[in-house]
């Protein structure tokens, strides 16, 4: 019992479980998919609108003044539609294996 705490298999199962923490309801999967992609682009246009300075989760800043910048914007609207689509597309393939195993039972 150092500093006075005492260990607990709890505490590593709460740590443990917040590690491995995943979505199993495949339509919530395609929600949040739909929703985040929704949210990004949202932002995009508020800069765009606002300054003309889009901030990628990269951190990196794209300014629409130049061609690069525009570029930049570009890819990373095609990059967040590729991904929503990719966990779209997850969801969907669990959600039919999921449909499947029911039908054998």
């Amino acid at each position: 019992m150092a500093n006075g705490l005492e260990f607990s298999r709890i505490h590593t199962e709460i740590a443990n479980s917040a590690k491995v923490a995943t979505i199993f309801d495949f339509a919530f999967g395609e929600y949040i998919a739909t929703k985040s992609f929704f949210d990004e682009i949202s932002l995009v246009q508020q800069q765009l609108i606002t300054d003309g300075k889009v901030k990628l989760n990269t951190g990196q800043v794209a300014d629409m003044e130049s061609t690069g910048g525009m570029i930049a914007v570009q890819l990373y609207m095609e990059t967040l539609e590729s991904s929503r689509q990719a966990m779209v597309g997850l969801a969907k393939l669990g959600l039919n294996v999921e449909r499947q195993v029911w039908k054998l039972q």
